[in-house]
């Protein structure tokens, strides 16, 4: 897979270079140039123009390649190759609900949630399918939608809600978790990664990239690995991760598998060419432990460190999902002397060793326990 590239300017110079071009030309040899001349503050101004020009040249050749385009420009890049770029896609996720005989909860019913966003506003969730309690005491299951798309409705299973309006004989609302993870909108990177995969691996009628690319495009996939002939002659299995490259909740398997193959059946109903019975799971979670000693800069928190070592440790865990990748030792060791505020450490281990670990066929390396 490609990396993009960082665009260099071809034609942008600076505004003194071509002021001094100008004014040096053999045209104005005789001519008296200093701040001030009537030559030097007559073309002056040219030397401004002339550079937005420039600049104006390297934009259109910075949105004519798809490594260096951004925004609108690598949008039309890829809606020529015939994809799009992926919107944000909202969280889902379930409560437990216990309510009193004939309490009727309507479909779009809010719960809001006791946490912020970026606003300050609490996060709202709506109902999917209306509920009706036939008997006291009896509990469902609610399935909700965040209304605000993207990661930040990811929250932590056991996150407070409150019914907004309240509905009398509400008795307990608990949090279940996510059933599909809400993910952000595609980056610029993200979006070249996608269009970088479909150019060099063409479609061909239902080839493994085919049926790689064909199951991350169902909303709330981050990841997929397909592996032919798991089973058997024309049987593939597809293993996924969600949005947040976290194994794939039941719900997402069951999205994807009936985007491919609905039923494992071969009959060509999804995406998968007819013949190919296609079997859909999630990847299962390979926690990555991380221990050791570690000495700090004067005046820096411990506990800001720990903080910004795991995000860091997440990123790259997220980067080699599915890619026949280790999690390295060097790499983690790396991440932790870069972390702002650490001076130093010693004793480093992973999973209570100091090797680096293999991520098998169907795993997907996620944090655990960091204790620094």
């Amino acid at each position: 897979m490609a990396d993009r590239k960082t665009f260099i300017p071809v034609y942008e110079e600076t505004e003194d270079a071509i002021l001094a071009r100008i004014i040096g030309h053999s045209a104005m040899a005789t001519w008296r140039k200093e701040p001030g001349d009537f030559i030097y503050d007559a073309v002056a101004p040219d030397a401004r123009e002339i550079l937005q020009l420039q600049i104006g040249m390297d934009a259109v050749l910075q949105s004519a390649h798809a490594q260096y385009a951004e925004g609108d420009a690598l949008d039309e890049i890829l809606s020529d190759a015939g994809l799009t770029r992926l919107p944000a896609t909202p969280n889902q996720r379930a409560l437990q609900i216990t309510a009193d005989a004939g309490v009727v909860i309507p479909l779009g019913q809010t719960f809001t949630a006791l946490i912020l966003d970026v606003n300050g506003n609490p996060l709202q969730y709506t109902l999917d399918k209306a509920l009706s309690f036939s008997t006291a005491g009896l509990t469902l299951t609610a399935n909700l939608t965040c209304t605000t798309a993207g990661a930040i409705g990811n929250l932590a299973t056991g996150s407070q809600f409150i019914l907004t309006p309240t509905i009398p004989g509400v008795r307990v609302i608990v949090d279940a978790g996510t059933t599909i993870a809400g993910g952000d909108r595609e980056t610029d990177d993200e979006a070249f990664k996608r269009y970088d995969f479909k150019v060099n691996n063409p479609d061909t009628g239902g080839n493994k990239s085919d049926l790689k690319r064909w199951a991350e495009e169902v909303t709330g996939v981050g990841a997929a690995r397909v592996i032919p002939r798991w089973n058997g002659n024309l049987t593939t299995k597809i293993v996924i991760a969600g949005a947040d490259f976290t194994p794939g909740s039941t719900q997402l398997v069951a999205d994807v598998q009936n985007h491919m193959d609905p039923g494992i059946t071969g009959l060509g109903e999804g995406k998968a060419p007819a013949g190919n019975r296609v079997t859909v799971v999630s990847a299962t979670a390979l926690s990555i432990t991380v221990t050791a000693t570690v000495s700090y800069f004067a005046g820096v928190s411990a506990a800001d460190v720990k903080v910004a070592f795991t995000v860091a440790l997440k990123d790259y865990l997220e980067k080699i999902v599915f890619s026949d990748m280790p999690v390295s030792i060097a790499k983690i060791g790396s991440l932790l002397i870069s972390t702002e505020g650490v001076a130093n450490y010693s004793n480093l281990k992973l999973n209570n060793g100091t090797a680096d670990i293999p991520v098998g066929t169907e795993q997907i390396a996620v944090v655990g326990a960091v204790t620094i």
